[in-house]
């Protein structure tokens, strides 16, 4: 037996320690044990299901478009049959923000049953690749006699296939992610023709088929413990009433075995702690570690069958319900201020996503001086940018509206007014534009010299008669 795994025998896990680094600062590897059970079952169902929809989403179309797909070079984005352009990046912070605040609320309710059941950390670690360890290398103890052994023929072909394994997935698993970014019927024939003509997608796919290699095969666990800062917010977003695993201690201890006087119902079977994917003890209570994946409910309730003894003294229950029996409460502040926080992201987002105008109309200077002084006018150039951000083909017509109304400049002033004359001279007065390109349609504005008093504020108005929309942009005629 090695030293690590003398190491690794003689320890139990600690609550001030994290298990998965020994004394000296060397790697603990987990290998966790085989367990069976209905939430067992419940996740597999949901790891399933995440994987579909991850490998499926790429080849779903809407519109002649992909479901979800970041055009990053284009600038733009498609989202079950919504298009985004950079000109909508500000609603990613209500999305996200909508998101966030629903994920405070479920770890409110559930603690960190995302962390378990959703996270693709978890998904493609416990469902995948484990799995994959399993198929090769067997159970756990078997796993563990062969990290023990000699570096035989057996272990050389065992270890070598699991790690082409392992890369193979990792380079598939890199490929559908880019696939939403790269539409799926260009990525297959750009993988097929070789890196040459695609490069950078090349290096893209390397590079992440690298990065998903070591954390699948190597870190695992360590991203969770390590660099995922949502278990830190744990302690700040849960309280007593929010539903974790736990330990029912006041029915286990005193721990000991089947028969004895005085002993509680745990038999220190160290089950739980095997099956456990980070290597805690939940009987130390409710640690940073615990990801909340309830495979030490299964382990426990199969032993407490066994020793025909009821269920449940490890289960999902409230800090409250351990010590007290106390019923949880649904309805509390932290709660409510979590949704109504994730709601109002989500709604602004929606509200905001659905009502959006199919063009974006700009107005932008052209390069060098601001204006051109003549004889005896002073002349403006403007570049209106008109983008058509829908997915059909329009025709968007530009005209001149007019000064701003002194009294109220997000108006056109009247003709009355008695603003002064300009000669407007636009290069093209309709323009048909392609679905999500822009136009650039150059705009010449002069004024007679003397009646120039100051910067003066006008507006252009660009329609699309498709959309029966008008759209009014403001600029600033600037003279010396």
């Amino acid at each position: 037996m090695s030293s690590t795994s003398a190491r690794t025998a003689k320890r139990r896990p600690e609550i001030d320690t994290v298990f998965t680094i020994n004394e000296d600062g060397s790697r603990n590897f987990i290998h966790t044990a085989d367990v069976k059970g209905p939430w067992h079952t419940f996740r597999n169902a949901v790891h399933l299901l995440l994987l579909l929809v991850y490998v499926g989403v790429p080849w779903i179309q809407i519109g002649g478009y992909p479901a979800v797909h970041l055009d990053l070079p284009g600038r733009q984005a498609f989202l079950f049959g919504q298009t985004f352009t950079n000109q909508d990046f500000y609603l990613v912070f209500f999305l996200v923000t909508g998101l966030g605040f629903g994920l405070f609320v479920v770890t409110a309710l559930w603690g960190r049953i995302f962390c378990g059941y959703v996270c693709p950390q978890t998904v493609f670690v416990d469902g995948v690749f484990r799995r994959v360890e399993r198929w090769f290398e067997g159970s756990r103890e078997k796993r563990l006699r062969l990290n023990q052994g000699p570096w035989n023929l057996n272990k050389i072909l065992r270890k070598t296939g699991k790690h082409i394994a392992f890369i193979l997935l990792a380079t598939a698993s890199a490929h559908v992610f880019l696939s939403y970014f790269i539409p799926i019927r260009e990525l297959i024939p750009a993988v097929l023709s070789g890196p040459g003509g695609h490069s950078s997608a090349f290096i893209w796919a390397t590079v992440w088929t690298g990065i998903l290699y070591f954390d699948y095969s190597w870190f695992r666990e360590q991203t969770c413990l390590v660099i995922c800062p949502y278990g830190r917010l744990q302690s700040a977003l849960t309280d007593s009433d929010t539903m974790v695993v736990g330990y029912d201690e006041n029915r286990g201890e005193p721990r000991g075995k089947k028969g004895s006087d005085g002993v509680g119902d745990c038999v220190d079977c160290f089950r739980c702690v095997t099956v456990c994917p980070t290597g805690i003890d939940i009987r130390n209570g409710l640690q940073m570690e615990c990801i909340g994946c309830t495979a030490c409910i299964d382990a426990c309730n199969t032993v407490m069958q066994k020793l025909e003894r009821p269920k449940g003294l490890i289960r999902y229950d409230s800090l409250n319900g351990f010590l007290s029996g106390k019923r949880r409460s649904i309805f509390r502040p932290r709660v409510f201020l979590y949704g109504f926080l994730g709601l109002l992201g989500l709604t602004v987002f929606t509200i905001t996503a659905m009502s959006r105008s199919p063009y974006e109309v700009r107005v932008l200077r052209p390069k060098g001086l601001p204006y051109q002084i003549k004889e005896t006018s002073i002349q403006n150039l403007y570049n209106l940018r008109i983008q058509n951000k829908s997915q059909e083909p329009a025709t968007y017509y530009v005209e001149f509206a007019g000064f701003a109304d002194p009294e109220n400049p997000d108006e056109v002033a009247s003709a009355d007014a008695g603003m002064p004359p300009l000669d407007v001279v636009l290069a093209q007065k309709s323009v048909r534009i392609e679905p999500l390109e822009d136009v650039t349609v150059p705009a010449f504005v002069t004024m007679v010299r003397d009646d120039y008093s100051g910067n003066m504020p006008i507006y252009f108005a660009v329609s699309d008669s498709a959309a029966k929309t008008s759209r009014k942009v403001k600029a600033v005629f600037r003279g010396p």
